[in-house]
């Protein structure tokens, strides 16, 4: 049996990525990437949540909600 998966293209920044990784074949250049994509998209991580904090939609009793409640969507 035969898996069938479904090909999409690939976006700008995916072929980018690829493009650049051409140029880098070191076991170091890849953790190097790896940080610096990290840190990338945690920066933005934390900028979202603060204007998300800021904007009153998210509050420390919707953080405790989110952590411990049980939110749970019911099938029909």
């Amino acid at each position: 049996m035969e898996a069938t998966t479904a090909h999409t293209p690939l976006n700008a920044v995916q072929q980018h990525l690829l493009q650049m990784f051409t140029f880098n074949k070191r076991e170091e250049g890849l953790k190097e990437m790896q940080s610096v994509l990290f840190n990338y998209y945690r920066n933005k991580l934390k900028v979202q949540t603060r204007d998300f904090w800021e904007s009153n939609q998210l509050d420390s009793d919707r953080m405790e909600e989110i952590m411990y409640g049980h939110n749970r969507i019911p099938t029909k």
